[in-house]
């Protein structure tokens, strides 16, 4: 079962300062969106990396795989081939962000 999330619950993550990794394909960093706390919360969880990349980084920081993994790209398509990779590597609590970055974007600009 695919697990979505929009702008409002990454943002509830980051300012409720919840530990979860961060593999960010997008080219943007989020970084710049926050400040203080929150922040170096995102500066902490935060990776910027290839799609390629991702299972590399997990296996390299030895990440349970249970623990919370959150997806991001320009427009989701990405994060969902990278969901169905890591689910078949049975890592079972990973999450696109709905519509990728492009949809936050807007989502962002509604409040």
């Amino acid at each position: 079962m695919l697990n979505k999330i929009g702008f409002f619950q990454l943002d509830n993550l980051i300012n409720n300062r919840v530990p979860f990794l961060f593999f960010n394909m997008s080219g943007n960093t989020l970084s710049t969106w926050y400040t203080s706390l929150n922040k170096m919360h995102i500066d902490t969880y935060e990776i910027l990396a290839e799609p390629q990349q991702v299972l590399a980084e997990l296996e390299s920081r030895q990440a349970p795989q249970d623990y919370a993994i959150v997806l991001l790209c320009q427009n989701g398509d990405q994060s969902m081939k990278t969901y169905a990779d890591l689910t078949k590597k049975a890592y079972t609590n990973v999450y696109v962000v709905d519509g990728g970055y492009q949809q936050m974007m807007t989502d962002k600009d509604q409040i």
